[in-house]
């Protein structure tokens, strides 16, 4: 424990000076309208001599030019999109100028080969990682004018759902609980609504999203398959804008005023579900889901070298998910709050942040009328984070403790359960530019638990290689690392319509669940506007928790230990044109576990052997094909845009047939006449079976008419344009058949002001 208490030590204490015989230029590039920081955005100084220098700006916008000689220079900001900036700065012996910026947008029609350009930049994905902006989703067909993040996830190579109902959201061979959602920095625990279009991060509410399908640095923690990093809009400083909008399933507001011009401003965010009313209108049957969110943000400039921002996140959902016969409903609740001071002095080039944020989940379930399970779970975490930013080169330091509560209580079959555990470390994050055309992303977490043997050890390394210089149309990237997750979410994958999941800590001084992630990524840009990309991946995954069913219906009888691989190729093609953007994207992948042949039940916690032990098979979610294709064309005002996804068969569990249990009492010889027994499954070989091939035609045509102040979008759109019947769930017990949405007409308006 020596090194990383003296490694939280130098965190408090380094001040790091980068003030030498040079001058130096640090600041933070901003958008004009909104205060958002502008990721990717060139600084670029020229001297007297015309001589050059620049840099990027990172992901929140901060840059640092250093080792320049006292001097006049001319400084240009510009990012694609925004008008440039310059300025003239006078650069005397042993100075440090702070330099910050807003650049204003501009609407001019850009060339696509710019357009390129930018992507190279900002948005052009790395092993494991899409940059996503609100752009991006709002090319993505929905039945509702305002975009969702949840829609767009599901175009992206690996990811994967069981069906339109259930937020269950799979990750290269993860589960849903291992995925970890963060908006600003706050931990979300189950962020997807009860119908899979939609999430709680609507479009116009995000600034941009890090999305890793693996592959994360040091700096994420506490999960081990993705991580979903949601950065949200600060709100327009100098005027009031707001929306609203109408749709058949999601109708909702949102607006944004300055509450100090130039300095505070306070944006929110109100959605709610409208199908649950309208679908037997529309669509001639029952929907019976309800949902909504509630989003507010205030952030503040208090100076010119700090800044705080405060978050706060709400989210219900609640349905019937299964059978339309008998009545299991499922229900759960999101809060999240916290806030985030930033620090980056002037003579210094060292940001330095302080977090602090709670969050909590709150769910229940009955699957039978008399029975109701509950669970609740919450995380209370403060981290510090140090940035060094030496031009190219970043160094992150952080400090990080969570406190975890839970409490869940399963009904009749068990007690109550209420514990808590607790775990912080250190990691450090660093970014070394070995060349103009080689980038390396070393890191290492320490992470200690309150209920392990040890403390984790977590390399990570991310490196990306232009092979024939900066200007090179190709890409390599790769990406490795360990990660490991103390709290565990337990839920009954082989109940697509049981989506109630119980948080809890990993087993005592047993090893955590942990995986090693494995990433290699190729990208060719054949043509300005045509870019071609594959990705290999493979995933260890240890010390799995997984349910097995017991003979009853419906029974549990446990959870036992697993280990296996993920393994696949993602391919695409995309175009990008002026008016028109085309993506074709193909994943072949396999998931497979094995039983460790340890059960332990869900009732008495104590372990016994499964008969299973060593057997392999494919989980739940293996999809082993998914193919997706998307295209939008604009002429003018008007853009009409289309999905089509095909996935191959989940696995299941046959049924071979029903049995009764005769137990009578042998000191009692007429029970053998007037006892019924009980009902006893026989199932076949674990998830040898799979499901039909799942595949659905999205279509949506949209026109916008911009007035002075105004902006009005009317969207007509229709899901499952021919009707595909996909299977949801089928009852072996009753003999019902439910299938996924049916094709669903939509008409829906939106009116933005500003």
């Amino acid at each position: 424990m020596r090194w990383p208490v003296i490694l939280a030590f130098l965190l408090v204490l380094a001040p790091l000076s980068v003030r030498a015989q040079f001058a130096a230029i640090t600041g933070t590039i901003t958008e004009q309208a909104n205060g958002d920081a502008l990721p990717g955005a060139s600084v670029v100084v020229r001297d007297d001599a015309g001589t050059t220098r620049g840099t990027l700006t990172d992901v929140t916008g901060s840059f640092f030019l250093n080792r320049l000689r006292p001097g006049t220079y001319v400084l240009s900001v510009s990012f694609v999109g925004f008008a440039t900036r310059q300025d003239t700065l006078q650069l005397g012996f042993d100075q440090t100028v702070v330099y910050d910026a807003s650049l204003e947008a501009t609407r001019e029609v850009l060339d696509e080969v710019v357009v390129q350009e930018r992507r190279g930049v900002e948005a052009r994905s790395t092993a494991g990682l899409e940059v996503v902006r609100p752009s991006d989703l709002a090319r993505v067909p929905m039945p509702d004018v305002a975009y969702d993040l949840a829609g767009y996830l599901l175009t992206l190579p690996g990811f994967v759902s069981t069906g339109d109902r259930g937020g269950q959201l799979f990750v290269r061979g993860g589960t849903s609980t291992q995925n970890l959602v963060l908006v600003d920095g706050i931990p979300v625990f189950q962020p997807f609504h009860i119908v899979g279009f939609y999430s709680a991060f609507p479009a116009d509410i995000i600034s941009f999203a890090d999305v890793y399908a693996g592959g994360f640095g040091a700096r994420y923690g506490g999960r081990i398959s993705s991580v979903v990093d949601i950065t949200t809009t600060n709100g327009n400083k100098e005027q009031a804008e707001g929306a609203a909008s109408v749709a058949p399933f999601v109708s909702g507001l949102r607006f944004s005023v300055p509450v100090e011009p130039g300095k505070v401003s306070l944006t929110g965010s109100f959605r709610q579900s409208v199908i649950e009313q309208v679908a037997p209108e529309i669509l001639g049957q029952e929907l019976p889901f309800s949902f909504g969110d509630r989003y507010l943000k205030l952030h503040a400039f208090l100076n010119q070298t700090s800044s705080l921002s405060v978050t706060g996140l709400r989210t219900f959902d609640q349905g019937n998910l299964g059978s339309t016969e008998a009545e299991r409903p499922s229900r759960w609740e999101n809060d999240a709050f916290g806030f985030r001071y930033t620090f980056l002095p002037e003579t210094q080039a060292v940001m330095s942040q302080f977090a602090m944020h709670y969050s909590r989940m709150k769910s229940s379930y009955q699957p039978a009328p008399e029975v109701e399970q509950r669970a609740d779970v919450d995380a209370f975490t403060m981290e510090i984070l140090i940035a060094y930013l030496l031009g190219p080169t970043r160094i992150n330091l952080g400090l990080f403790g969570t406190l975890n509560r839970f409490d869940y209580d399963l009904g009749a079959r068990s007690l109550p359960v209420s514990v808590g555990v607790t775990s912080g470390g250190v990691y450090a994050d660093t970014q070394f530019e070995l060349s103009p055309s080689f980038r390396i992303e070393p890191g290492i977490r320490y992470e200690v638990f309150s209920r392990g043997v040890h403390g984790s050890v977590a390399p990570r390394l991310r490196a990306m290689w232009l092979p024939f210089g900066p200007g090179s149309r190709q890409q390599v990237s790769f990406a490795w690392g360990r990660y490991h997750q103390q709290i565990v979410g337990l839920n009954n994958e082989q109940d697509v319509a049981d989506v109630f999941t119980i948080w809890a800590p990993s087993p005592a001084n047993e090893p955590v669940p942990q995986s090693s992630h494995y990433i290699l990524g190729i990208q060719q840009r054949a043509t300005r506007w045509l870019e071609l990309s594959a990705e290999a991946y493979h995933k260890d995954l240890n010390h799995l928790a997984f349910p097995v069913f017991e003979d009853r219906p419906n029974g549990l009888a446990g959870f036992s230990r697993v280990s296996g691989f993920a393994r696949g190729l993602d391919l695409r093609t995309q175009v990008t044109r002026r008016n028109f953007f085309a993506s074709v994207g193909y994943t072949l992948a396999n998931v497979e576990y094995t039983w460790s042949g340890v059960l332990r039940p869900v009732a008495s916690g104590i372990d016994v052997v499964h008969p299973a032990a060593g057997g392999a098979f494919n989980p739940p979610h293996d999809r082993r094909h998914t193919v997706n294709a998307s295209f939008q064309a604009t002429r003018g005002q008007t853009r009409l845009s289309a999905r089509w996804q095909l996935g191959s068969g989940l696995p299941f569990t046959q049924i071979e047939g029903f049995y009764r249990d005769f137990a009578p009492d042998p000191r009692n010889p007429e029970g053998l006449l007037t006892t019924t027994g009980t009902t006893l499954v026989a199932r076949g070989e674990p998830y040898k079976a799979r499901l039909p091939a799942y595949h659905r035609l999205d279509v949506s045509l949209e026109h916008d008419l911009v007035g002075p102040r105004t902006l009005t979008t009317f969207q007509a759109g229709v899901i499952n344009v021919y009707d595909r019947a996909n299977i949801f769930q089928y009852n072996f017990f009753s003999g019902e058949r439910l299938n996924q949405l049916p094709l669903v007409p939509s008409l829906g308006l939106s009116v933005q002001f500003r």
